[in-house]
């Protein structure tokens, strides 16, 4: 008997991987403008002691039930991007759907919240400033939700082994991004008022 040893694997680009990365970066570079604008002109109404928002209006149980309900989901899909690489087809499955359901209620949450706070979008400039962040958040979020259901249904159909991988880590890295951009909103908008 010989040792013939085979060749390695072509490891597969990880263009999909970088392309996430990037549009990531992009995401958190628009809050992050969204967030000078908002801090600044925060400070400024402050400095010449001017009303932000009115009293009340702005309350800390929804936007800490969205956090939690985010945190959770850190968690669920650092599990999917395990069970992908372990071929584990089963938690795959549970840990993309769960992680989902979570988006979902975040989304649902933050209308809520929306609605709740009675302000009209045009009632003053913290309020549509208040908006267009979490609105734009929501939109953001929304788009994990889909991209994560569309891995999901990719799951059931057998492609979700570890050369499919990157789909995954993809995916993880834009949601974590996320929700690193609602932890700021959540510090410095919702708590810091």
């Amino acid at each position: 008997m010989s040792n013939i040893s085979l060749p390695p694997a072509e490891s597969r680009p990880r263009t999909l991987v970088t392309g996430a990365v990037l549009g990531s970066i992009t995401s958190v570079m628009f809050f992050a403008g969204l967030f000078a604008i908002y801090f600044s002109m925060r400070a400024d109404a402050n400095a010449w002691g001017s009303e932000w928002f009115p009293e009340g209006a702005i309350q800390l149980v929804p936007g800490g039930m969205n956090m939690a309900t985010l945190s959770l989901s850190v968690i669920t899909m650092a599990w999917a991007v395990r069970s992908v690489s372990n071929n584990d087809r089963i938690h795959t499955y549970l840990a993309l759907g769960l992680t989902a359901l979570l988006g979902i209620a975040v989304i649902n949450q933050t209308v809520f919240y929306l609605n709740d706070i009675g302000l009209p979008i045009d009632y003053s400039k913290s309020s549509t400033l208040l908006f267009t962040i979490v609105g734009a958040h929501m939109v953001m979020i929304a788009i994990g939700v889909i991209w994560n259901l569309l891995l999901l249904v990719r799951a059931f159909g057998g492609q979700d082994t570890q050369r499919h991988q990157d789909l995954v880590s993809a995916l993880s890295f834009y949601w974590y991004a996320g929700v690193a951009v609602y932890s700021i909103i959540w510090i410095g908008i919702y708590i810091a008022k």
